[in-house]
């Protein structure tokens, strides 16, 4: 960040003092990569931890394995402390997920299961879970 302000600064004082019938625009810095030759596959971007998002709507599907730390049939939560999640380049870690009065009572704290979610932004709901085999 702290080399980037100045780039941003140099580029932008060539582009305010550059004559208006110079056809090369200023806009690119020198060295810099262009935008094609920056162009990743799917794969690139997840190994680099920048996999693309998803809209929000739709959402992204992923599946974990975990132990139920507790359930809320009032608020129609699970939390769960559950592994990775590859699909998200999520790490293991203890979250709440919204369930169904039904997958609520299909689980006890303390239980392994093996489920499936939507992750939509910050909501996550549960769309399957079953005891972990």
């Amino acid at each position: 960040m702290k080399l980037l302000a100045p780039l941003l600064t140099v580029a932008l004082l060539a582009a305010c003092s550059q004559d208006a019938n110079n056809a090369e625009p200023a806009t690119a810095l020198a060295g810099a990569p262009d935008a094609q030759s920056m162009d990743m596959s799917e794969a690139e971007h997840q190994a680099m931890g920048m996999g693309r998002t998803t809209d929000e709507a739709t959402g992204t599907s992923a599946s974990a394995t975990g132990t139920v730390e507790s359930v809320d049939a009032e608020a129609g939560k699970i939390v769960i402390a559950h592994g990775t999640v590859d699909a998200l380049g999520w790490p293991a870690m203890t979250m709440g997920f919204s369930a169904t009065p039904e997958q609520i009572q299909a689980v006890q704290p303390g239980q392994r299961v093996d489920f499936e979610f939507l992750s939509q932004g910050s909501k996550n709901t549960v769309t399957g879970i079953t005891p972990a085999h």
